[in-house]
């Protein structure tokens, strides 16, 4: 038996736990608001505390910053990174998202109690959570506990699945977040070029290396550095970068001096490389270099409970960045997203979104809006632009004069951003890509509100 805290401000929700853990054997202590907590736990000795992060007086994140003694599982309707992170780093033992089941109840109590509790047996497991799946509940997890070191991480799964973007996390979450971070697609490059622009070359290196060029290794010293698609990283340049992993040093070619660097390395891939090791075409010892702390990114179609609380995301983010009317989704658009298997995971999903965002004639988004770009074939750029301008026009316009303004703006933030991004945010290499000078990229940056991240 252990004696065990409830901190939530919901009624309800202390009376189903304490019911639970009571038939259990437990004791139970109850607290409504923060303040409760802490004097309860400087009263009696309590082995684990259940506690909500939303309560009144003193939230849950304060709470967590006084307590350091006893375990603390987070109890929260608010299933996002940022709450994720922010309870792990103040501390929490484990995070449950609402509505919870006994059984992951059960299985807390196992983790952290020096008795072991046995799982109800034929119970029902709650289906869902609020915000995400579990799935991407423990990836967050996962995120939170090694976003602080400098561990290195494999990233796996499905193309469009969001490999950079949990990347992106992890370096945005850690000490690096001020350093740069450089996402390289390395099968993006040929063989041939890969080398140089991962480590550099010096002048005369070779024909046509008129000046020496800092490679993307070294371009990312103190920050992140991206490597996506490592499977198809060649077998000579696997050899370098295994180096580069157990000296923390690259040679840029033609040098003869190598160069110590700081580097974190987060790799990613939609191969199975277990078998491309079986098959000999990635090494052994560069697999086992990489997967230290793996995270496995399932595709969208496995976390069905994901697609609507996704699409309602980029909905607003679209309506922010492309200056749309917000939308919502009608009912057999959520029935068809919810039968529709994706192929193309997240990323299709944001593409479907973005579409119907620009072309659906009213505020309300069907399912023939989305089955458009689910079903058939990519409209020209020249037809896409035609029906944003009557989109714009017929609903937004009216007597307005700016159509010209609105229709170019959104066009050139668009581009602008890609190319940036696709350029690792260098700009002087995304004004060379666009064809314009880097003092009007600056400008257009700051005049379209880019934001270089």
């Amino acid at each position: 038996m252990a004696r065990i805290l409830i901190a939530d401000d919901e009624k309800s929700i202390r009376i189903v736990l304490k019911k639970f853990l009571t038939s259990r054997g437990h004791e139970v202590l109850e607290a409504e608001n923060g303040r409760e907590v802490l004097e309860i736990l400087k009263e009696e000795p309590v082995d684990l505390v259940f506690l909500d992060l939303k309560m009144p007086k003193l939230g849950g994140l304060e709470v967590l910053e006084k307590v350091k003694e006893v375990p603390v599982v987070v109890l929260t309707a608010y299933g996002t990174m940022d709450y994720t992170v922010k309870a792990i780093e103040l501390g929490a033992a484990d995070y449950i998202t609402k509505p919870f089941s006994f059984e992951e109840i059960s299985e807390v109590l196992k983790k952290f109690l020096t008795k072991r509790e046995e799982r109800e047996k034929g119970e029902e497991p709650e289906s869902g959570i609020v915000g995400s799946s579990k799935v991407m509940q423990e990836v967050f997890k996962t995120v939170a506990k090694v976003a602080r070191s400098s561990i290195t991480v494999l990233i796996t799964g499905e193309s469009g699945t969001g490999k950079e973007v949990i990347a992106r996390a992890i370096h945005n979450y850690s000490d690096r977040r001020s350093k740069p971070f450089v996402a390289v697609n390395c099968a993006a490059l040929p063989a041939n070029l890969l080398e140089a622009e991962l480590f550099g070359y010096e002048k005369g290196a070779f024909t046509g290396a008129v000046s020496s060029k800092k490679g993307l290794f070294e371009q990312a010293n103190g920050g992140t550095i991206f490597l996506d698609e490592i499977g198809e990283l060649p077998l000579p340049l696997q050899a370098k970068l295994l180096r580069v992993l157990q000296e923390k040093e690259i040679r840029p070619i033609g040098s003869e001096r190598s160069r110590k660097i700081d580097v974190r390395v987060i790799a990613a891939t939609n191969r199975n490389l277990e078998e491309e090791v079986k098959k000999g075409t990635f090494r052994e010892d560069l697999y086992f270099r990489l997967n230290i702390v793996k995270i496995e990114l399932p595709p969208l179609r496995e976390r069905k409970e994901d697609i609507v609380p996704l699409a309602h995301h980029f909905i607003k983010r679209f309506s922010k960045e492309f200056k749309l009317p917000p939308k919502e989704l009608s009912a057999d658009a959520v029935k068809f997203l919810l039968s529709y298997h994706f192929p193309g995971n997240v990323r299709e999903l944001e593409n479907m979104i973005l579409r119907a965002m620009v072309l659906s004639p009213s505020n309300l988004i069907t399912a023939e809006d989305l089955k458009r770009q689910a079903y058939q074939e990519a409209p020209s750029l020249e037809s896409l632009i035609r029906e944003f301008v009557l989109k714009v026009f017929t609903v937004e316009q009216k007597e307005k004069n700016n159509l010209y303004d609105i229709v170019v703006k959104a066009a050139e933030r668009a581009v602008i951003s890609e190319v940036l991004k696709r350029c690792n945010f260098n700009q002087v290499k995304a004004a060379k890509v666009l064809g314009i000078h880097r003092n009007t990229l600056r400008r257009k940056i700051k005049e379209l509100g880019i934001e270089l991240s």
